[in-house]
């Protein structure tokens, strides 16, 4: 069960993915404390959990389970996730996670994961870059995925992930999936919340209109979100 300490990065592609898409964004680090992130996340208009390469695994623990061998934990980044998505999730705002982001939202709502996919019809680890794609997404009709890509529901995707979600959290319904039925994409089952987990890259896929629009999505809601707060606290006694 290796420990690897935080690393303090985020892949210049999720910046461009949000400026493009009208968003500032902020990085929360790990190194606060719970009260510090808490205090954050009600200081921003949503949350984006991010993967990347290399990006350790959530610990087995938070869904009753010992890790394997090919598990490789990040303890402080786990926390500092966990009780971002709490406050979030607890405010009604806009959440957003991919890769690794999409499998911490999925165990701090209550599901749990495939510590390590074996090899198979479908290879979720791709040896080429990150901008082309190597398998299918099948997509739920009606979903929030399907919208952003005018309807249609069945894309190419990348893939750099060796875990991907078992048991769905409570609060989230399966949207997509590879052609070998691995979990590929989550979404809120109330259809007032935006809360979208997806287990490929898109901010490695800005050329293609269906991942353009996923975080163009995402950024409206963070806006209609925060208009919402503010007019509650203007209109409030």
């Amino acid at each position: 069960m290796p420990n690897r300490p935080s690393v303090l990065r985020l892949t210049e592609n999720y910046v461009r993915a949000l400026t493009s898409s009208g968003a500032i964004p902020v990085v929360i680090t790990t190194g606060i404390d719970t009260a510090a992130v808490r205090t954050l996340v009600e200081r921003v208009d949503g949350l984006l959990l991010p993967g990347g390469v290399d990006a350790p695994d959530p610990h087995p623990r938070h869904y009753s389970e010992e890790a394997q061998p090919t598990t490789v934990i990040d303890e402080d980044l786990d926390a500092l996730e966990i009780a971002a998505i709490a406050r979030a999730t607890g405010l009604g705002m806009p959440v957003l996670g991919v890769c690794r982001g999409c499998q911490i939202l999925n165990v701090a709502l209550g599901g749990s994961l495939i510590q390590h996919l074996e090899p198979g019809k479908v290879n979720h680890l791709q040896d080429i870059p990150l901008g082309l794609e190597t398998h299918e997404l099948r997509l739920e009709a009606g979903s929030r995925l399907a919208a952003p890509a005018g309807g249609e529901l069945l894309l190419r995707v990348n893939s750099l992930h060796h875990q991907a979600i078992a048991r769905t959290a409570p609060g989230l319904r399966v949207v997509g999936t590879s052609e070998d039925g691995v979990v590929e994409a989550v979404e809120s089952t109330d259809p007032d919340e935006w809360i979208v987990g997806v287990q490929y890259h898109p901010e490695e896929l800005m050329h293609r209109l269906a991942h353009r629009g996923l975080f163009a999505d995402f950024v409206a809601a963070c806006a209609r979100y925060t208009a919402a707060r503010t007019t509650e606290r203007n209109t409030s006694p």
